[in-house]
């Protein structure tokens, strides 16, 4: 499968501990971050990744070139910011099928069974399925209601709900069907959230879309408390469940 990953992030909280660099960028012992996301996915089964980049997409472009470890990377280039919606719909011209892919945030480190992700997608007959993750603590993130089957049925504000919440990880299995929306006209340079825009369109439009729960080990690395948490995760790390 081909992956959009999306690199495009400022990283204005970070700037603090990382300065001038795409927040994927950011050093982790002494490598990108989006170097260990990139070898956890490929581990997974990606065959090409498709970069969405943005902000000095320069340094991005420089260090991975045309194949990271053999496997092609493509990019598509935001000259402005277009929000993750705007990312994602930017990046389709880049896919080379109309098969299934996988979305991922390029600032998120979750461990997930691609496995058992892609069998549910195709058991539901989705046409998106997003990776959800336990969290006690969800004020930094959007939360997920789901309905009795695993249908994602509502999307909520950063805390909203009573824990355990049900965060967004940020890994996604899209179809491209449910982008080809007849009704629904971009101008390719309006800015668009996946949760705020395009996640609560379809889901009044009633597209079979599923949420499946993975315990593995989740970093956001938005955040310095988290960064720094990373520089530590990744000394002994060893990816196993993908």
């Amino acid at each position: 499968m081909e992956a959009v990953v999306l690199a495009g992030g400022l990283g204005t909280r970070l700037r603090s501990v990382v300065p001038d660099l795409p927040k994927p960028m950011a050093s982790v012992n002494g490598r990108p971050f989006l170097e260990y996301l990139l070898d956890l996915w490929i581990h997974g089964g990606v065959e090409k990744f498709i970069l969405s980049v943005g902000y000095k997409h320069e340094i991005v472009q420089s260090h991975f070139g045309t194949a990271y470890k053999n496997v092609p990377v493509d990019y598509s280039v935001e000259e402005n910011p277009l929000g993750t919606g705007g990312g994602l719909l930017l990046s389709l011209e880049k896919l080379g099928t109309r098969n299934p892919f996988w979305l991922i945030n390029g600032d998120t480190f979750f461990d997930v069974n691609v496995s058992g992700i892609l069998a549910f997608h195709q058991k539901r007959k989705a046409v998106m399925t997003m990776v959800l993750r336990t969290m006690e603590d969800a004020r930094r993130f959007g939360t997920v209601q789901l309905g009795t089957h695993g249908q994602l049925e509502r999307f909520c504000a950063p805390g909203e709900g009573t824990p355990p919440y049900l965060i967004n990880g940020g890994i996604y299995i899209i179809d491209p069907k449910i982008l080809d929306d007849e009704h629904f006209a971009w101008n390719g340079n309006t800015p668009l959230s996946l949760e705020g825009d395009l996640f609560p369109r379809w889901t009044r439009l009633r597209y079979q879309m599923y949420g499946i729960q993975e315990p593995g080990e989740f970093i956001d690395i938005g955040i310095p408390e988290e960064y720094r948490r990373c520089q530590a995760l990744f000394k002994t790390f060893k990816v196993e469940s993908v």
